[in-house]
């Protein structure tokens, strides 16, 4: 089959799927009033029509969701283009695993993993919200394939452009901060070459970008962070939860007397106040912050998706409920499934000697900092670890090739004994 021929059935594949996973739960795009979507667009608003960086949502995903707004488009031309931009993430997070298991594995099987990952509910049911998720997840592969391309060419300057984007997604989400750390650590004996090339300028750029996000929050709020949603969620969740656990009280996300308090704040004296609560805690309350921060994993960990729980039946078609809980159960199935092999299939990698370390052992750490960091909240149903999946689905590619191998090597071998066997009985005759 030419390489064409896979490139269209993806795209054949993944549209027909979005429209009949549409059409079955009447999930269309919309915007959630009761989700983080109200807070994306209120940091484009602010930027665009006020010059000025919003404490939670960093400067590159405010200037992608508000570029309409630069030709005069309303709020809601806004919402639908940042869902496009979502779907077109998402697409191609699946090309690109595809080249990158094409590379890893074959072409075949390449096509066959990138399609596991277009089926994963939760990926495509964030695709429909005014969220970041989407374009978070593209950029982390986007940078796999640059650093599977040093693998294979060893030319350092695939680092750097690598680096630069894990730089770069910092200003989509703030957590890529630390997939970026876990590279130049890597790397870290290889620093001068990966500084040092061509490519140099985009670890300027993102730098600078980067610096004038920190800057530029100091100036309008108080410190040299990227972000202040760091804090806030600590404080609301983590923190809050194991300060519920100390207190003998029902933890309420928002509705408990030390987070309406925390609210009147401003986002100085939150990030100080956070900063303060996480070291008095690890210090008298350790035990239940260790609970704490277990039942965050735990919630997380083991529900569907909760944009498919919130659809509703509104046309009253009689196979809405069918398709309701089976895509709610397959969310759910794959949540748990995915952590449990992403976590496996990391540690794996991770013990097995130096000299097979490299590519994998990378891949896992990512992973295991995703899902470790994923504790600092609660009540997120898949949301947090969705952005593993694709890093999980290329393990598994890896891992199935493994044991492939592995079985075809002992099926040779006992076939092999076999005819050697009966070359001795036919000799002794």
């Amino acid at each position: 089959m030419a390489r064409i021929k896979y490139e269209y059935l993806l795209i054949a594949i993944a549209l027909l799927w979005i429209l009949f996973f549409s059409f079955t739960i009447q999930l269309t795009p919309y915007f959630s009033v009761i989700g983080d979507d109200g807070s994306y667009l209120y940091a484009a608003r602010l930027l665009y029509f006020n010059s000025q960086l919003d404490n939670t949502r960093p400067l590159l995903i405010t200037i992608i969701h508000g570029v309409p707004y630069l030709f005069g488009f309303t709020d809601g031309i806004v919402i639908k283009w940042g869902i496009f931009i979502n779907f077109f993430s998402w697409f191609f997070t699946a090309v690109f695993l595809y080249k990158i298991i094409s590379k890893i594995v074959d072409r075949k099987y390449g096509f066959l993993f990138s399609v596991l990952f277009i089926f994963c509910i939760g990926n495509l049911a964030h695709c429909f919200n005014f969220l970041s998720e989407s374009i978070f997840i593209f950029l982390i592969i986007y940078s796999v394939y640059f650093i599977l391309k040093y693998y294979e060419t060893t030319k350092h300057y695939y680092i750097t452009i690598a680096i630069s984007i894990l730089f770069l997604n910092t200003l989509i989400k703030p957590v890529s901060i630390g997939l970026a750390l876990i590279l130049l650590v890597f790397f870290i004996t290889k620093m001068d070459k990966i500084i040092l090339n061509k490519f140099s300028f985009l670890l300027i750029v993102s730098f600078s970008l980067i610096f004038f996000q920190m800057y530029s929050l100091k100036k309008n709020y108080g410190d040299y962070t990227l972000s202040y949603i760091s804090s806030i969620t600590y404080y609301n969740y983590l923190g809050d939860k194991a300060d519920c656990y100390k207190k003998g009280i029902e933890f309420i996300p928002g509705k408990t007397e030390r987070s309406k308090k925390f609210g009147l704040l401003s986002s100085h004296e939150m990030k100080e106040i956070a900063g303060k609560d996480l070291i008095d805690q690890l210090k008298n309350n350790t035990l239940n912050l260790f609970k704490a921060y277990l039942f965050c994993i735990y919630s997380n960990t083991h529900k569907g998706n909760f944009i498919v729980s919130e659809c509703k039946n509104e046309k009253n078609t009689s196979y809405f409920a069918a398709f309701h809980f089976l895509f709610k159960a397959v969310s759910k199935i794959q949540n748990i499934l995915f952590t449990i092999l992403g976590i496996f299939l990391s540690f794996k990698c991770i013990i097995k000697p130096k000299e097979e370390a490299s590519f994998y052992t990378l891949l896992s750490s990512h992973i295991l900092y995703l899902f470790l960091v994923s504790g600092i909240s609660c009540f997120q149903c898949d949301r947090f670890h969705i952005v593993f999946f694709p890093l999980v689905i290329l393990l598994l590619s890896k891992e199935f090739i493994t044991t492939k191998k592995s079985i075809w090597n002992k099926f040779t071998i006992v076939v092999l004994k076999k005819n050697m066997i009966m070359l001795r009985l036919l000799r002794s005759i």
